[in-house]
């Protein structure tokens, strides 16, 4: 229990995950991580703590690196190693553990509560840097726009996809999940996931796009290229969701873009509002006749459009359109 108990200290591993601690790190690694001690040790370091040939310490090093167990970098000409904690390694599991969604339901929805919260504690003084207009290490996200897609194939050469880590912890939907995108100098060592050529990943995209994902990419993709693409889903999503909650809407994601409806073209289908994440397009209580028909009117509101851009493709009738937003401000 001794070693556990401070395994647990050293891993920040939550309460509830203690009682099922064994679907989750082995004794091997937890002995690892404990070995460790909170410190940045080199390979030479650690043989006589685990009792072990520097060989095998070496092979340790590398599972447990793999597994997202312990972290690695570059110091004065060689390597160091030090523990990860249990939300990367949470994140590692979710994505690519074939048994992760054996877990029992109350287990994950558990999983999924904390790692939100954890995420949205370690977003705090990012958002607070965009609201106050700093400077910040890496562009906030805004929404890529399907018709955008060839330019920004055109701008890439290496290509991954992964699960979305967000889908699979919060599992709140069933839309496609092997959707996450890395390019180029994004993709690491542990990016792990599938290569993929352009065709394959505009095919991906375009599948994503159909079932009602929006297509999530650093704002400042033209100028410094893109780093990913996140197909999401607004009930699943922890950036989205993040969003909502603080109310960050035009700061976290950047908004650029906003629907626009031509009201003549409109038949009042509701296949917009099946496919709106945010509640612009809805089917109201009045009802409007269509080809001698009673429909229930669409009604939209643009107030609450995030600029994704999905609901143009659905419209039959190419009643809606994408505007820019400094446009609008121009005109009024």
């Amino acid at each position: 229990m001794a070693m556990i108990d401070r395994f647990v200290s050293l891993f920040d591993v939550p309460d509830f995950v203690i009682p099922h601690m064994a679907l989750f790190v082995s004794e091997r690694e937890m002995d690892l991580v404990v070995q460790l001690n909170g410190e940045k040790c080199s390979v030479s370091e650690l043989p006589l703590r685990l009792n072990c040939s520097e060989e095998e310490t070496q092979e340790r090093l590398d599972h447990c690196y793999d597994e997202h167990i312990v972290h690695k970098e570059a110091l004065d000409g060689g390597l160091v190693y030090w523990a990860a904690d249990f939300y990367g390694r949470l994140d590692y599991l979710c994505k690519f553990d074939e048994n992760y969604h054996l877990l029992d339901k109350e287990l994950q929805q558990a999983l999924d509560q904390w790692c939100y919260r954890v995420y949205a504690e370690r977003m705090d003084s990012y958002l607070e840097l965009l609201i106050g207009r700093e400077t910040v290490d890496r562009a906030p996200e805004t929404f890529l726009l399907i018709e955008d897609l060839d330019d920004l194939l055109d701008s890439v050469s290496d290509i991954r996809v992964v699960p979305c880590n967000c889908r699979k912890l919060a599992g709140q939907c069933t839309k496609l999940t092997e959707t996450c995108l890395s390019f180029d100098d994004s993709i690491t060592d542990r990016t792990f996931g599938r290569s993929l050529t352009k065709e394959e990943t505009k095919e991906l995209v375009l599948k994503a796009h159909k079932n009602g994902l929006m297509h999530q990419i650093n704002s400042d993709w033209r100028t410094k290229g893109p780093t990913y693409i996140c197909n999401c889903c607004s009930c699943c999503c922890y950036p989205l969701r993040l969003a909502q909650e603080k109310g960050t809407k035009g700061v976290f994601p950047v908004i650029e873009l906003v629907a626009q409806r031509d009201d003549l073209k409109c038949t009042h289908c509701g296949a917009c509002a099946k496919r709106c994440n945010f509640g612009a397009f809805y089917v109201g209580k009045a009802e409007i006749l269509v080809k001698g028909k009673a429909r229930r009117m669409v009604e939209f509101d643009p107030g609450k459009c995030w600029g994704c851009g999905i609901c143009v493709e659905a419209c039959a009738t190419k009643a809606i359109s994408m505007v820019r937003v400094d446009t609008i401000a121009a005109t009024n």
